[in-house]
């Protein structure tokens, strides 16, 4: 990475920084300031009481106050810039927790905003790691800004004030040239320290994504008895992992023993000086200690400045995944409005869908659904269905062709006030680790308990809830794992309902019911069709075989349509589906 890409990236870093720096942090921060510079000055005066201890009681000399008071000076100054230290890591914890917090929400915020593609090309255990590596990045640069740069910064101006008004030249020079020694150290390894520490960063997020994607299958796993052969690919991405943070390590090391040579280069040589100017009676036995303590003091944070330079480092690379995470552009957040007078009378004109490089899930399909009418869309796994609810809800965008919403585009309406008019129950249902209630509710939070009763006896729902030790307060488990797929389904199908939308889309609806159940729910959903735009996708024909019209989807592209009696007539594909379902019907 060049200078100026380096440049850039901390100026990233710096922007997201700011802008979690609210007034209330900014006041803990200027508190952590004060204090800084306060545990600065105690620690910088403390040497000076000590050389006049000394010189007082090794000999004649010009000592301002009596020994009593200089070791009660030197004693309070060391208790006061530990007690600083103390008070300024509270102060400075409340502003690194809000920090924290508020990156944790605005990040999660973002991916949510975040459209359809981003995710499909996304691991979960990507994302989570990469906010979680974002989260020990930003810890890092706050901790070493506020623990090491700024109190090193103060510690190293205050000493070199005191050596400098103590008639001490020659010791400041070989300060300088430490520092200067530092310098090109730290320098020449930040850039080799910040490359392995993205490599390291990235490593980790792999291994992340391979644990997490076993986990959440880890149904199939176990059915298949693939746990060796799981564990053992989690096993491969913890040890490049593994790997990479070594490699990171080994760097640090080599440069912390080159530090090491030069701090005891510095102190050999400081030391030796101090002896002769001793022995030649330029110096007291106060002055040597001073200067010995002060070169310490000096030395040491310099050294520790340098590994800052490295921690921040360090922690940019961190935040490297995150910085390309916002730069991620998130779905618009304005647009056309949809009021009480919108019908639904929906348009697909000529639409095109790509999902890679000569793979289209939908070639050129038109159709018009007039507001309250109910089409059925059925077809082969894999003819396009499902796309056609994606690009309804705006989660995909089409590649070619417009869909039209009572004569608007799509593209022109706002993304949340078109899910707003539209109810989705799809075949796999997605459920949270919550309770039932919460989970019917999550479609219109604002709805009432009563609201929630009503979409739960179309959904054929209420003798269930009832037999629950904890009825509407019982928690189904993650992705309602404690409950049947009739069950979820059925839950889906009433947070449906609760919503009242414009715009129905039932997809697969069905599927999981026993056949008397999906009867009883067949009759509600017809019921539900005559005040809502419906649209009905299935593939047992049975459910869509009262729609007004009906389409044969095959490869992406619309063969056949018609009410279902044309359709029987015209003995084409949904004829032939027709008899072989029925057939199997009859036989089971």
């Amino acid at each position: 990475m060049n200078l100026r890409s380096r440049l850039q990236r901390w100026r990233d870093v710096w922007r997201l920084l700011r802008r979690e720096i609210t007034p209330y942090v900014r006041g803990r921060l200027a508190e952590v300031l004060l204090l800084v510079m306060f545990g600065a000055l105690m620690n910088g005066l403390a040497p000076l009481a000590l050389k006049w201890l000394i010189d007082g009681l090794t000999g004649p000399g010009d000592v301002p106050l009596s020994a009593g008071i200089l070791i009660g000076l030197y004693v309070l100054s060391q208790w006061l810039a530990r007690s600083g230290a103390e008070v300024r890591a509270l102060r400075y914890a409340r502003a690194e927790r809000r920090i924290l917090r508020t990156l944790s929400e605005r990040m999660f915020a973002h991916v949510l905003q975040l459209p359809l593609r981003y995710h499909l090309s996304r691991q979960t255990g990507a994302v989570s790691q990469t906010i979680e590596n974002a989260l020990e990045g930003m810890r890092m640069i706050l901790h070493h800004l506020v623990f090491t740069v700024l109190p090193v910064g103060a510690e190293l101006t205050v000493a070199a004030v005191v050596l400098a008004r103590t008639g001490q030249p020659v010791f400041l020079l070989m300060f300088s040239v430490a520092a200067a020694c530092y310098v090109l150290l730290f320098g020449r390894s930040a850039a080799r320290i910040a490359g392995s520490a993205r490599e390291a960063a990235a490593a980790r997020v792999a291994a992340g994504a391979v644990m997490t994607d076993g986990l959440l299958n880890y149904e199939a796993v176990k059915s298949f008895g693939a746990e060796g052969l799981t564990a053992g690919k989690a096993a491969r991405a913890l040890t490049r992992s593994e790997q990479a943070w070594l490699a990171f390590h080994r760097r640090y090391t080599a440069n912390g023993l080159a530090v090491a040579g030069v701090f005891a280069l510095v102190l050999v040589a400081t030391l030796a000086f101090a002896l002769h100017s001793v022995r030649a009676g330029q110096m007291t036995v106060g002055g040597f200690v001073l200067v010995n303590t002060y070169m310490l003091q000096m030395v040491r944070p310099a050294e520790m400045l340098g590994f800052a330079v490295q921690g921040l480092s360090h922690g940019s690379a961190l935040l490297d995944k995150a910085l390309a995470l916002f730069a991620e552009r998130p779905e618009p957040a304005t647009g056309v409005q949809l009021d009480g007078t919108a019908r639904g009378t929906l348009e697909f004109e000529r639409v095109t869908l790509l999902y890679g490089p000569g793979r289209a899930a939908l070639d050129e399909v038109s159709f018009t659904l007039p507001a309250g009418a109910t089409l059925g869309i059925v077809g082969q796994s894999g003819s396009g269905k499902s796309s056609i609810v994606r690009l309804l809800l705006r989660l995909l965008e089409p590649d070619a062709g417009q869909i039209r919403l009572d004569g608007i585009p799509l593209a022109d309406i706002a993304p949340q006030a078109l899910r707003a008019a539209i109810a989705v129950v799809p075949q796999d249902v997605v459920l949270f680790d919550d309770s039932i209630e919460y989970n019917i509710a999550v479609g219109w939070p604002q709805a009432t308990h009563q609201d929630i009763e009503r979409a739960v006896q179309v959904a054929q729902l209420q003798e269930f809830i009832r037999r629950l030790p904890g009825g509407y307060g019982t928690v189904i488990g993650e992705r309602g794992v404690r409950l049947s797929g009739g069950e979820r389904q059925r839950i889906a199908i009433a947070r449906a309902v609760l919503r009242r939308p414009l715009i129905y889309v039932f997809d697969e609806a069905t599927a999981a019911l026993d056949s008397r159940t999906e009867q009883a729910i067949l009759l509600s959903l017809r019921a539900l069709s005559r005040s809502a735009t419906t649209l009905l996708i299935a593939h047992r024909l049975a459910s869509v075989a009262h729609a007004e019209r009906i389409f044969v989807l095959h490869a992406g592209r619309v063969v056949e349509s018609g009410p279902h009696e044309a359709l029987l007539r015209a003995e084409g594909q949904y004829a032939a589906l027709w008899r072989a379902q029925q057939m199997g019907e009859a036989a089971a």
